[in-house]
């Protein structure tokens, strides 16, 4: 997507710009961040993305649990100006940053905090398949206090 239209869809969104070269602005906070949020590759979710789009819990979907990200642009609540190219040329006009047979094509110290924590084996859903199995039985609970704690870092920029 072109840079320009990106920025317009992420003012419409709501999602704020984070000026780098502002003299308030502290790296190191994002440095870990972003570290942080490298970690999250480590974890296995469960997902599989099918031929047709979706995964192992919503075989029938186009987009599985990404069918928001182009809506919502990638489920950002802030971007630094400095990542706005990199974003721009990755964000498709139709599906967002997913991609058919692949899912997202971000690296995960790239993705938003609501990118990163989702899981389909979440109690709040209705689905029959999320849960089938035990393995899942804490991990909800970890996953809410890493979400709240990415959330609060965030907040701190």
């Amino acid at each position: 997507m072109k840079k320009e239209l990106f920025i317009h869809k992420l003012k419409h969104r709501g999602i704020r710009i984070i000026d780098t070269s502002d003299q308030f602005y502290d790296g190191s906070i994002l440095d870990d961040f972003r570290s942080l949020k490298s970690f999250f590759q480590y974890i296995d979710f469960g997902c599989r993305i099918n031929k047709k789009g979706g995964c192992k819990d919503t075989p029938e979907s186009k987009m599985c649990c990404c069918y928001g990200c182009l809506d919502s642009a990638g489920y950002f609540r802030i971007i630094l100006d400095k990542n706005i190219t990199y974003y721009s040329r990755k964000f498709s006009v139709n599906s967002g940053f997913w991609r058919k047979g692949k899912g997202c094509i971000l690296p995960h110290k790239m993705r938003s905090t609501t990118c990163l924590t989702h899981h389909c084996n979440h109690p709040s859903y209705t689905h029959p398949y999320f849960h089938k199995d035990d393995k899942y039985k804490h991990f909800e609970r970890g996953m809410d206090v890493i979400k709240q704690k990415l959330d609060n870092m965030r907040r701190s920029i």
